[in-house]
């Protein structure tokens, strides 16, 4: 902070206001010793500040800044005691003595600052120091250190070997939930602490007893419902998950239910959920009447008083008095719950082995056990208690000797008072650690494999007796479950990982069969286009000879051998496009009358299982009488189920869908809506589209939206219905609708048969003049050579820039136009030509390789008249250009 910036926060009456003892308040200005400390102060990471004049008026840095909050920048220069007035009554005391002329230390001094607008219980270690001018004391120096985490620490322990003491010579339910309260509210600083049994079935709470400190009121003997708390907090507490609240007013679920709290007393508070066999079954509160800042260490400690507790608690209910003996196999079979918490092999290991030292007594301990590596080699691994790893290294791994034989080979426990004086221990090698007492407990799986052994030491002999032999013993039986289970975890995440390589794998998979379905349907259309080019001269030709030769009999018959082929061709090509067909939903329809109130009952068959396994709730809002439409019922029924599963998939479990169908002025409708998750609202017109068109389909977005609804929409759209989808965005459900006509309804709208057309005798009298396009010159020249010998006038072109000069010099009737030409492609081309004042009038005809329908609906958007694909149908052609004749006559006529 900028000593210069810092006092410009003062305010212009005071700035130049003299000190007392020295004439400016501004650092510049300060005498020598007075700048240093601001220096000083400025440059520190430690909050500081200087506090001068008889206002003890204040300059602080960035540090001290942070625990003001939001009195800074204000509080520059302004008095302590006015900015201050929180501490002031504690701190009043040591701030006179240091301005008496006597440093000040205060070591770990708990503060209740105001911070923010909240209170913050800290410790703080602080220096106060008399700052002199002249001889004369002007001011304090003050430099506090914030020591909060490590006396938490130190108290939290104490704290739990308090709360443990306590709790460990009560055997009254109540009385232990009393002192564990009285002692953590006292610990805190806490207005009120208690326990609530949680009764779900009745879904309330009752407090048997809690702990006060006077400024609220006791809950005692209080029952309220669940619901009182608020949705958000009790499935939060359901959960498992500890609620902290600084203060209800702030919080979004909370504070709607203000009140009730208001009426227990409680502004913030601390909550922890005890769960039972999955389902909550207590909790343990604080409350405070004020907004309090909850620090993590708090809360944490809440937490272990809550579960210990409840521990106590509940062997508490088993046994109405505790032996001796019964003490310390509860003690060995709490450190076996401990131990099984864990799943992480080596914290558990380290874990085995400080918790059997510690029962034991025992000064030394290590836990040797055999472990694998990745290729299945066996591996002698061990944690230490005690112990330097250092010091084992040097001595080596446990040989075969007869004092560890025994352990190693699971022939019980072995336990020597001195094992110097043993005669086993001649065995061992020169220089282990200096042991007396020694105790080895193998540890056993289930299956009766050794696992490793437990061994302990002790430098003093006959430490280690039956009865610690029997607590070791207690520790190994928990050992070997807890690493089982260890093991089994492995096992399961290295399985886990499996599955999601799989999954993964599958994925990928998918991916690729997908973006190969794509290039499979593109393939098969290019395919198509590249096998009819040279179908089109063979036609062509094989036309041309049946026609120049039609006298002479080999000629025509190799001609109609030709013909004959390629149109077999046309037909094998035509099959091989259908499977591509077939892949985008063009299936042919097996038509008959059927209720739709079936269709929606055999769909509901097939999506059951699916809704059964998501648990949804299904509403079925059908007619009594019956909506008859014309349709494929299985097709129907497909398409109803895709809609039903789409709903299923992406409803949450335990969802509402809702089927309703109605009918009216000759159509049926049915909605299919549910309260899932939703779409943006610029998904909802491509919601069926296939997946593979890019990053605008649902199933690019949202991972789930792909063929099957496209599937829907065409298989709809094939008995002339529409389908519809619609939602008011994320998180806010779906709703998609199914319209078909009914099978009484008119079909208004309808077009008539063509009407014939009437032919009004008129005959051109000159050839019709023809212009070809193709960059294919054999069927180009084919196809013009054939049409010459029927009498029309051809000119061919090889590209589409000559195309457009040859149309503007001749202006001819038709063009017959390739599509896939190498400048500019023919549906560009077929756009100049419809802008050329000078072929206004001429007829275009696409003669192309691309037949697919989507072809055609291009080809006449961009001006072409007639569509006709490669090897071309002469009959067909014949009757284009009959009508372009035609036309051409009328208009001569005219």
């Amino acid at each position: 902070m900028n000593i210069q910036r810092s006092f410009s926060c003062l305010p212009a009456a005071e700035a130049e206001l003299p000190c007392p003892v020295f004439p400016s308040v501004k650092p510049d200005n300060w005498p020598e010793g007075m700048q240093a400390i601001a220096d000083l102060i400025v440059a520190s990471h430690f909050p500081m500040f200087i506090a001068w004049g008889p206002e003890l008026r204040l300059f602080y840095n960035d540090a001290y800044a942070e625990l003001l909050g939001d009195k800074h920048p204000e509080a520059m220069g302004q008095p302590f005691p006015l900015v201050r007035p929180d501490l002031w009554p504690q701190l009043q005391p040591h701030i006179l003595e240091a301005m008496a002329g006597n440093p000040v230390h205060l070591e770990n001094s708990l503060t209740s600052l105001i911070r923010n607008g909240r209170i913050e219980r800290r410790y703080f270690s602080a220096s106060i120091t008399p700052v002199r001018h002249n001889g004369d004391v002007i001011g304090i120096y003050f430099v506090l250190s914030d020591t909060t985490s490590r006396v938490l620490a130190e108290h939290r322990h104490a704290f739990h070997l308090k709360l443990t003491d306590t709790l460990r010579g009560l055997v009254d339910t109540g009385a232990i939930m009393e002192a564990a309260s009285s002692l953590t509210g006292e610990h805190l600083g806490v207005a009120r602490v208690g326990y609530g049994e949680v009764d779900m079935p009745g879904r309330s709470i009752s407090v048997d007893r809690d702990w006060t400190d006077g400024s609220v009121a006791s809950l005692a003997g209080e029952s309220r419902p669940l619901e009182s708390f608020g949705p958000g907090i009790i499935a939060q507490l359901r959960a498992g998950r500890t609620l902290r609240l600084d203060d209800i007013a702030l919080d979004a679920r909370a504070a709607p239910y203000a009140s009730g709290y208001a009426s227990i007393g409680a502004r913030s508070m601390v909550i922890v959920p005890l769960i039972e066999a999955g389902q909550m079954a207590a909790i343990f509160y604080l409350h405070e009447p004020l907004p309090r800042h909850w620090t993590d260490q708090e809360v944490a400690l809440a937490e272990d008083v809550a579960r210990h507790t409840r521990e106590v608690v509940r062997r508490a209910r088993v046994e109405e008095s505790l032996r001796d003996e019964k003490r310390v196999l509860e003690m060995v079979n709490r450190t076996g719950q401990a131990l099984a918490s864990t799943l992480d092999l080596e914290t558990l290991l380290q874990a085995i082995t400080d918790a059997g030292a510690e029962l034991a007594g025992a000064r030394f301990g290590a836990f040797f056990y055999h472990g694998e590596d990745e290729q299945g080699q066996t591996l002698q691994l061990y944690t230490l208690s005690g112990a330097a790893r250092e010091e084992v290294e040097r001595l080596g791994m446990p040989h075969a000797t007869d004092v560890f034989h025994p352990t190693f080979e699971n022939e019980g426990p072995v336990r020597s008072e001195d094992i110097r004086r043993d005669p086993r221990y001649a065995a061992l090698a020169h220089g282990h650690l200096a042991v007396r007492s020694y105790l080895a407990v193998p540890v056993v799986s289930r299956s009766g494999t050794v696992l490793g052994g437990l061994l302990f030491g002790h430098p003093e002999p006959g430490v280690f007796t039956e009865r610690t032999e029997r607590i070791v013993a207690g520790v190994a039986a928990q050992a070997a479950i807890a690493m089982d289970n260890a093991r089994l975890y492995e096992v399961a995440q290295k399985s886990a990982r499996e599955r999601d390589a799989l999954l993964q794998s599958e994925r990928a998979a998918r991916v690729q069969a997908e973006r190969l379905s794509h290039t499979k349907d593109e393939f098969l259309a290019m395919l198509a286009h590249e096998l009819r080019n040279p179908l089109a001269p063979i036609s062509s030709s094989a036309s041309l000879l049946s026609m120049q030769f039609k006298d002479e009999p080999r000629i025509r018959q190799t001609s109609t051998i030709i013909s004959r082929q390629v149109r077999h061709m046309s037909r094998l090509i035509d099959d091989l496009l259908d499977v591509s067909r077939v892949t985008r939903g063009l299936v042919k329809l097996k038509l008959g009358v059927v209720d739709f109130r079936d269709i929606v009952s055999g769909a509901l068959d097939q999506a059951r299982p699916l809704l059964q396994e998501k648990e949804h709730a299904v509403e079925l809002q059908l007619p009594d009488s019956p909506v008859h439409v014309r349709g494929d019922q299985t097709r129907l029924v497909q398409s109803v189920a895709n809609i039903l599963n789409n709903a299923a998939k992406y409803t949450q479990k335990a969802g509402r869908i809702t089927l309703r169908l109605e009918s009216s002025d000759g159509r049926m409708v049915l909605t299919v809506s549910d309260n899932g998750s939703g779409m943006p609202a610029e998904l909802v017109p491509n919601v069926f589209d296939l997946f593979t068109q890019g990053a605008r389909t649902l199933a690019r977005s949202q991972g789930g939206l792909g063929l099957g609804l496209t599937l829907v929409k065409r298989l709809v759209e094939l008995h002339q219905g529409e389908v519809g989808a619609a939602s008011d965005g994320v998180g806010q459900g779906s709703s998609f609708t199914v319209t078909l006509p009914c099978a009484e309804a008119p079909c208004d709208g309808m077009p008539g048969p063509a009407g014939q057309v009437e032919e009004d005798g008129a005959v051109l009298a000159r050839p019709l003049r023809l212009v070809l396009v193709d960059d294919n010159a054999d069927a180009a020249d084919s196809l013009s050579t054939l049409l010459n010998v029927q009498g029309y006038h051809t000119a061919v072109e090889y590209d589409a820039r000559s195309g457009l000069r040859r149309a503007r010099a001749e202006r001819p009737d038709a063009m017959l136009v390739d599509i896939g030409l190498p400048d500019i492609d023919g549906y560009q081309l077929a756009q100049q030509l419809r802008a050329m004042p000078e072929t206004s009038g001429t007829v275009l005809v696409a003669i192309t390789g691309y037949g697919q329908a989507r072809d055609r609906e291009r080809a006449i958007e961009a001006g072409f008249a007639h569509h006709l694909v490669k090897p071309v149908d002469m009959t067909a052609l014949g009757r284009v250009l009959d009508a372009v004749a035609a036309g051409a006559a009328r208009q001569q006529a005219g």
